[in-house]
Formats: C-alpha cells, structure tokens, sequence
C-alpha cells in the first residue's frame, strides 16, 4: 500500500524550464492543482520520493492514476480473479480429473518398470 507524499514531481513549462515538487501524495490533485495554478505546464516527470526511481512521464490530458502503486495491484488481482473463473474445473460430476494418471504398482506396493 501506498504512503503518505511517495512522490518527486518535476514539471516542465512551455518556456523549457523545470519546477520541482516533492512530497507529493496523490498525483490526480497534483494535475488538478498545476492545471489551476500552472495552466502553461508542458509535461510532469514522476518519481518515487524514497528511491529517486523514474515511475511515468505524463501530459495534459492524460487520465492520472491517484496511486500509481494501486495499477500493479488491480492488474495481479484481475488476473488471478480471471484465471479462478475459467471454464476448466479440477472436478467434473465429482471425478477428480488431475488424479487420473495411472499408476502400475505391483502386489508389494511398489512400482513396476
């Protein structure tokens, strides 16, 4: 889960010049405040606060996650929702398809070769 101010924000403007912010908590407010008080801004490079990692370059208009932590999160959890509802089921009219491997075992117990 996401913390509090996880972000590096620097911004660029339409003259070429940077601006940087850091602690940064949600990015959706951060666009919503550039685009009130900066509306000349040209692109924003974010970064992870802790590590200095380069996370996403976005532009006006794109849609801005509030975490980017959270789109790993509900992709894996898509995912494995998915692959729990396919169509192909481990029983079958209570037969355990997976246990059908036959296994030749002598009188002792034991394998034959």
């Amino acid at each position: 889960m996401a913390h509090k101010n996880d972000y590096t924000c620097i911004v660029f403007f339409q003259n070429g010049s940077p601006k940087k912010w850091q602690y940064v908590h949600g990015l959706t407010k951060f666009v919503i405040f550039l685009n009130r008080e900066h509306p000349q801004w040209k692109y924003v490079n974010v970064y992870e606060r802790r590590t200095n990692i380069y996370l996403r370059r976005f532009y006006p208009g794109n849609s801005i996650p509030y975490f980017l932590a959270l789109i790993p999160f509900l992709f894996l959890l898509h995912f494995f929702l998915t692959f729990n509802n396919s169509s192909m089921r481990t029983f079958n009219n209570d037969f355990n398809n997976t246990a059908t491997i036959p296994t030749h075992l002598d009188k002792k117990g034991g394998a034959k070769c």
